[in-house]
């Protein structure tokens, strides 16, 4: 009878947390702004080439020392991908699987064999000779409860995480147009 009781218990515990996570949202959409100090062309032509992500994305050798990277024959807009392997943050890639001259690029972000995938949109947007540069990352996390559970970390995680990428980017892209490089 005790151990009836037990089963009850861990079986309530989890019926209510499956309940309780009823009332989380499974939508979200994080949405980040900058503004460039380079041209929108030259800010989609610094986005849009591939090589470029190593200096921004939060998964460079900032974050783990022993990644390397790899790139795809295609280095610049649709197809282009950089493949990383690293011993902390495991395998992935970012691919571009939209890309719209001066408009918009879109991507995804594959982790653990694709376990994980992302996608993510950068938009421009011209203001005179600066870029509105915003960075979007909108999905659903489905009924899983723990997923519904995290959603605020998440969310809380990524917008932080994007403030300090398109402060990253913004640095990078301008540095980059001060060199005169592509």
């Amino acid at each position: 009878m005790k151990l009836f009781k037990i089963f009850a218990g861990i079986m309530g515990f989890f019926a209510l947390v499956f309940l309780v996570s009823l009332f989380f949202p499974r939508q979200y959409k994080i949405e980040k702004t900058i503004v460039v100090n380079i041209p929108v062309f030259e800010s989609y032509a610094y986005l849009n080439q591939i090589q470029n992500w190593k200096d921004w994305s939060p998964w460079n050798n900032n974050l783990d020392s022993t990644m390397v990277f790899f790139y795809s024959q295609n280095i610049s807009g649709l197809g282009a991908a950089q493949y990383f392997r690293g011993d902390l943050v495991g395998i992935g890639r970012f691919r571009i699987v939209t890309s719209v001259p001066n408009e918009k690029i879109k991507f995804n972000l594959s982790l653990d064999h694709g376990f994980m995938n992302i996608d993510q949109t950068f938009y421009f947007k011209a203001l005179g000779g600066k870029t509105q540069l915003t960075w979007v990352d909108e999905g659903d996390v489905g009924m899983n409860p723990l997923f519904r559970f995290m959603l605020p970390t998440k969310i809380k995680n990524s917008e932080e995480a994007f403030e300090e990428g398109l402060i990253t980017i913004k640095r990078a892209a301008e540095n980059k147009s001060l060199l005169g490089m592509p």
